[in-house]
């Protein structure tokens, strides 16, 4: 799974899921027809801010925060190169590798998290051995978002172990 396992020490996760789209056994992500309309709906709103009232609840109502969101979407894909990574994520299932991961793992999600919901958080963690999962208050999906005090804080913990590990 990881070319040089040498030089991984941790691994840190944050809002992840291990599907893109929902299964019988996986019922915390979108269904694939919702995936899908939901990608239509980010598409046909390219070029604004579309989505920040889903990853970043916090911001949704910061006019620069919407003009930053909606400049890094237009410089980072256009509407089709972003349709086809969505798309693949949807159709991402990374289940049967968790077990594999050898490394500390620490798993954060926010409980209210919009666009990944904690329970697939807990799936996430439940899956590699060993792994530490961390509930954080609140409902922002990036990291950077809402009160990252409590981020930085379990991060910082994290870190700090394995460094006593590693020396």
């Amino acid at each position: 799974m990881i070319d040089r396992p040498d030089r991984v020490h941790g691994l840190c996760l944050f809002g992840s899921l291990a599907r893109g789209a929902a299964a019988p056994d996986y019922p915390w992500a979108l269904p694939a027809a919702a995936y899908d309309v939901w990608l239509e709906r980010l598409l046909a709103g390219w070029g604004g801010p579309v989505g920040i009232e889903t990853f970043a609840p916090s911001l949704a109502g910061d006019p620069q925060a919407r003009a930053w969101w909606a400049g890094l979407l237009r410089a980072a894909s256009s509407p089709g190169g972003i349709s086809a990574v969505l798309e693949a994520f949807r159709d991402a299932d990374v289940r049967h590798l968790l077990a594999q991961i050898a490394v500390p793992t620490l798993v954060l999600h926010r409980r209210g998290d919009q666009a990944v919901r904690i329970a697939a958080g807990r799936d996430m963690a439940s899956r590699i051995k060993g792994a530490e999962f961390v509930e954080l208050d609140g409902n922002d999906h990036w990291f950077f978002a809402g009160d990252q005090g409590p981020v930085l804080e379990a991060i910082r913990g994290f870190m700090e172990g394995l460094r006593k590990r590693t020396s």
